[in-house]
């Protein structure tokens, strides 16, 4: 391409994103509003322990009080929640995750709950500044105040700060492992992705490219590390105990008690909601295993085994993984959707520093960006019980980043630059 060809594209490029940054900045500060908005009118459910933080406090408090292999036991777990929970017991709120991330939590199972709950919120505020401070040097083309607005304004992140869940220390170790990664630190990168095992759903799928890729570094890194975990969450709870935490799992792969779909932000989600137009709900597993390998398969493609992690290109393929990851994690809430906000930093830095080949591509990333910024709109679809339609711009998501890198593997010859 000529270079006053380049010139001229660079500057219609940055009047678009003048003209863009004008509509998007605005909408980023009108969401962030309005999700502090419904925050603080469930300010009374959160002190009254209506949301997550009481599972995570009631299990802390059974291994305080020596009783870890009874942990899983449900009838257990709602005796200890009752004196957290004013408000009507209307749904279980079952602890089943792997013991050992409960080692994080021993520090406030002897706390008050609305103190346990502030300390909480305020390590996990700590954990959203280290992941802008941890991710900056990587996303140099984003200005500062528009990444700290892009995470802090996305429906998942105060959503989880509300509800006192562990998805920011999720997206904080994904954020280590990409820079381990980066760094070529591959040992660490594997025990880092192995800390978030409590919520295995999340690191298997790019542990399973690691694997295919025979990074062994990482692998040992993740094996050792995945070891250590069990040997702690044996001697938490036992065999029983571990037997008790299995018995939980089993049902999650059908709707009831736990498991909703379509509250999922996944492929599950989406394709339970669309086969429930059909009435052919019963086919949601097996469709939704397709689908996941097939994304799988596509995202290994595209992240190859002799990758440059040091490359720039290597943001777009973790983003890729990322965007993998919650497709195929089959179950996955509306907190854990923090995950996300990694691969739409990403993304939104790469076209600002080298916008998209395809003019089109472009607009509609934009716009898809724009979409799910929109205010209120999850809140709404999760009052209905359809929050699963608010990801149907993440397959979409995962589209543009994977035809990017496609387009970047090709020759110079065949994109036609020189």
């Amino acid at each position: 391409m000529p270079d006053s060809a380049i010139s001229h594209f660079d500057n219609v490029s940055t009047e678009r994103f003048r003209v863009f940054n004008l509509l998007f900045v605005p909408l980023l500060i009108f969401s962030l509003l309005g999700q502090v908005a419904v925050v603080w009118t469930q300010l009374g459910d959160i002190r009254d322990g209506y949301f997550d933080f009481v599972l995570y406090h009631s299990a802390a408090r059974i291994v305080a009080d020596g009783k870890g292999t009874q942990l899983y036991d449900l009838a257990l777990q709602k005796e200890y929640q009752k004196p957290s929970r004013i408000a009507p017991q209307t749904r279980p709120l079952p602890f089943n995750h792997p013991p050992y991330e409960l080692l994080v939590l021993l520090p406030l199972a002897k706390l008050s709950f609305p103190v346990a709950h502030m300390i909480w919120a305020a390590v996990n505020l700590l954990l959203l500044g280290a992941i802008l401070l941890r991710l900056a040097p990587f996303v140099t083309a984003t200005p500062n105040y528009f990444f700290v607005l892009m995470l802090l304004a996305f429906f998942p992140t105060l959503t989880t700060l509300k509800m006192g869940q562990d998805s920011l220390i999720t997206t904080y170790l994904l954020s280590e492992t990409f820079i381990s990664l980066k760094r070529k630190r591959y040992d660490l990168a594997g025990s880092l992705l192995a800390l978030g095992l409590y919520k295995p759903q999340f690191v298997l799928p790019i542990a399973g490219i690691l694997l295919c890729h025979r990074r062994w570094s990482a692998l040992g890194g993740f094996l050792f590390t995945g070891t250590i975990l069990s040997i702690i969450s044996l001697a938490l709870v036992g065999w029983q105990g571990l037997m008790g935490l299995f018995a939980l799992w089993l049902p999650m792969t059908e709707r009831g008690n736990v498991v909703w779909p379509e509250l999922m932000l996944n492929l599950r989600g989406l394709l339970y909601m669309s086969l429930n137009l059909l009435g052919m709900t019963s086919a949601t597993n097996l469709l939704t295993l397709v689908t996941s390998l097939l994304v799988f398969f596509v995202t290994l493609r595209l992240w190859p085994r002799n990758a440059d992690e040091s490359s720039d290109r290597f943001e777009l393929q973790f983003a890729l993984a990322v965007v993998m990851t919650a497709l195929v994690s089959f179950h996955l809430y509306s907190y854990d959707g923090t995950l996300l906000a990694l691969p739409l930093v990403f993304m939104f830095n790469y076209v600002l520093k080298a916008p998209l080949q395809s003019p089109k591509a472009q607009r509609i990333f934009l716009l898809l960006l724009i979409v799910m910024y929109l205010p209120l709109v999850p809140n709404i679809l999760l009052s209905a019980a359809a929050l699963a339609w608010w990801a149907l711009p993440v397959p979409l998501l995962f589209y543009f980043i994977a035809m990017e890198i496609g387009y970047q593997s090709k020759p110079a010859a065949e994109t036609g630059q020189t």
